[in-house]
């Protein structure tokens, strides 16, 4: 996580590349706390960004693509995507004045990206994963893969929370006054 720490003194007044590895345990460790994500790492990761000194605001700006594998939501196959982050943010320092709502502020001589990435990662990240929009999903009682084929089952399951008003009757013959 090392090189996710930008040093202030080392910035030039212009944009000052930086780079940063981001192993795959890093990016499990970050979908994998809780609350977990439906996904894993499919891999490791490269955050290529600048820096930017304003004064005594640091202008962060990186991008990387974050390597998904999950399971479709409807038919369990594995998919793998690739996500693209990037990663916008202005950090003034903590004995300066009021940061704003669009600014983070930085103790000391470095800032922490680390805090950011993760949070940018999860933004990135789609909420279910699927295979495909029009995936069919399995059958829910014999359970094979409905994007195969038809697997013969009567596929009118009745909703089981409407079971118990199967057996009500209706009087519809008119009542007499």
């Amino acid at each position: 996580m090392n090189d996710l720490v930008l040093k202030v003194d080392a910035l030039d007044e212009a944009q000052e590349p930086f780079e940063a590895d981001l192993p795959r345990e890093l990016l499990d460790s970050v979908l994998r706390a809780e609350p977990p994500t439906e996904f894993h790492a499919g891999g490791a990761s490269h955050l290529q960004g600048k820096a930017t000194k304003l004064g005594n605001k640091v202008l962060v700006q990186a991008r990387f693509t974050v390597p998904l594998s999950g399971q479709c939501r409807r038919c369990l196959k594995t998919i793998a995507l690739d996500e693209p982050v990037e990663l916008t943010r202005e950090y003034v320092p903590k004995a300066g004045p009021e940061a704003d709502a669009e600014e983070e502020v930085y103790s000391g001589k470095e800032i922490d990206l680390a805090p950011a990435v993760r949070e940018q990662i999860l933004l990135s990240i789609p909420p279910s994963p699927l295979c495909r929009e029009e995936c069919k999903g399995l059958c829910p009682s014999c359970g094979k893969d409905l994007n195969e084929g038809d697997c013969g089952c009567e596929q009118k399951a009745m909703d089981p929370r409407w079971s118990a008003l199967k057996g009500i009757r209706l009087d519809t013959k008119n009542k007499e006054k």
